[in-house]
């Protein structure tokens, strides 16, 4: 980078960055909450159901721009800048020394917004080990579920598939999936009913799949890997080679774990919020801790007045989910409203949250491994 440009980025740092919007394409539909959210004139579902947010990992997905799911920040100047390459150029001022000499650029946690209009197909993701052996990849696919909305479509109530029934084999999950049995498969998967404020921790190992009507922030680790068992979606047919990650079916089907079976394993994974600290001005939650897992926390500010950042000093992801403010930076505040996403960078001097008057701000702070 030249001089100029260096300087810029060594501002970029001082302060909170604006995301980008960043809609990605899947094979499943939805999308119409997430466009209202958003601010969308006309909402509607479509092959764009997700936005990512924060996020320094392309799609897997064949067919599709090399760069997709890459996000970009709003400069100052009214152009724009890869996230990744910002922190490339600076990783310490970005992610902080500590984060650096653990993961080096890697930002290591990735953020969705998403709305499923149909229940997308059975899935699991793979552990670190796995990943690492098979798939190239430093990390697995560790996820969480914060329900924002919910929404009937076809009359059907808000639903997720989460971790197999009692006494499901691996025999037996297997013929389902090799003879397609696609009734079969879902019957063996425990199904919940799910309500807004609700947190769900989704282990690597644990099949699932988010049925129609669910409106929901994901937090994850950093990777795209999933081995599907249908291979039908909607009006689109994969290969088996393409649900498998390219992996023999056998090895890929050892990514499934047995153990996460029964509603035992839903309970322990269906997380209550804990608070941190509450006063007049406001209150902050944590939703997900290192008690919960290693792979990533998660934090939920309700502000009311003015609320300074007990997390500065640690980079993290900005999700505004309801209500309006301003977050005070380096230079003039930053307007918050729903569907504002925003970077918050190690470096940055900002000082807190503002809430508009009569309209209480909830932001949540997606985090890297501590």
């Amino acid at each position: 980078m030249g001089g100029a440009h260096m300087q810029r980025g060594n501002r970029l740092v001082r302060q909170p960055l604006r995301l980008a919007r960043n809609r990605v394409f899947r094979n499943y539909r939805g999308g119409a909450l997430l466009d209202r959210w958003q601010g969308v004139a006309q909402p509607a579902d479509n092959h764009f159901p997700e936005e990512w947010v924060g996020s320094t990992t392309v799609s897997r997905l064949p067919g599709r721009p090399k760069d997709e799911g890459l996000s970009q920040v709003q400069l100052p100047d009214g152009s724009t800048a890869v996230l990744r390459e910002l922190i490339e150029q600076d990783p310490a001022g970005m992610l902080g020394a500590a984060h650096v000499a653990r993961h080096g650029t890697e930002l290591a946690v990735l953020c969705k917004v998403l709305d499923s209009a149909m229940r997308l197909p059975i899935q699991v993701h793979p552990d670190r080990a796995f990943a690492k052996q098979h798939c190239h990849s430093d990390f697995g696919k560790t996820e969480s579920w914060i329900i924002l909305a919910t929404r009937r479509v076809g009359g059907e109530t808000p639903y997720i598939l989460f971790g197999f029934r009692e006494g499901v084999t691996e025999e037996a999950f297997k013929r389902l999936a090799r003879a397609q049995d696609i009734p079969g498969q879902v019957a063996a998967l425990n199904r919940v009913e799910v309500q807004p404020g609700e947190v769900y921790l989704v282990t690597a190992g644990t099949p699932h799949a988010i049925g129609p009507g669910v409106f929901m922030i994901e937090v994850q680790e950093p990777t795209d890997l999933v081995i599907n068992t249908e291979y039908t979606v909607g009006e689109i047919r994969r290969t088996e080679d393409q649900c498998m990650m390219g992996l023999p079916f056998d090895l890929g089907m050892q990514c499934f774990d047995y153990r996460a079976a029964g509603l035992e394993h839903v309970r322990r994974r269906t997380l209550a919020p804990r608070p941190i600290s509450e006063d007049a001005d406001g209150r902050q939650d944590r939703l997900i801790g290192p008690e919960d897992t290693p792979c990533f926390a998660v934090g939920r500010l309700t502000i009311s007045g003015a609320l300074r950042d007990r997390d500065r000093g640690r980079c993290y992801i900005g999700i505004v989910s309801e209500g309006k403010g301003w977050i005070e930076g380096l230079d003039a505040p930053m307007a918050l409203e729903p569907g504002t996403t925003f970077f918050v960078p190690a470096a940055s001097e900002h000082r807190g949250y503002r809430a508009a008057p009569d309209a209480p701000l909830t932001v949540v702070k997606c985090f890297p491994p501590a």
